[in-house]
């Protein structure tokens, strides 16, 4: 009979761990800027390679990089004392199709995540002359001046054949 109670009681202090992550609010979430470009096009490829799988943390509109995609006025204006701006870059052969982004801290490192997630209707890896540079950003309540922050994305098939 002991050893039944020990074993029932296990069972239900399970329902008292915390959870391994908490959601957390994205204040804006920015339509992905892309630039199609020609595979072949060297100066274009020298211009976005500095760029290729950046990720940056802005606190301040003087961190704003000046990078190949014209940022839009609503940067501008975004107060920096209130929030942080979350930018990565990608160089794909792949259109998006779907976008949607989450954001939340993992409670076990405390590690921000940022994970943004495309839907393609393009198979990637397919034999073409047209790429994509493309800039992705979210705007997010201001994150102390410590945090680490992951940023990743999340690519899926929208209707591939998968012959």
């Amino acid at each position: 009979m002991f050893v039944l109670s020990i074993i029932i009681c296990s069972c239900t202090n399970n329902n008292n761990e915390p959870p391994l992550e908490t959601q957390l609010p994205v204040v804006q979430s920015y339509f992905p800027a892309t630039v199609e470009f020609n595979i072949n096009d060297s100066e274009w490829i020298e211009k976005i390679k500095p760029w290729a799988d950046a990720r940056l943390i802005v606190n301040d509109l003087s961190e704003l990089p000046t990078d190949p995609v014209v940022y839009s006025n609503a940067f501008n204006g975004i107060d920096f004392s209130r929030y942080t701006l979350l930018i990565s870059f990608e160089i794909h052969d792949w259109t998006i199709d779907t976008y949607r982004t989450r954001f939340f801290r993992e409670n076990i490192d405390g590690t921000y995540n940022w994970a943004y997630s495309v839907g393609t209707t393009t198979v990637p890896g397919q034999e073409s002359d047209t790429w994509y540079f493309t800039r992705f950003a979210v705007l997010v309540n201001k994150l102390p001046a410590d945090a680490k922050v992951s940023m990743w994305l999340s690519l899926g098939a929208l209707n591939w054949g998968f012959e």
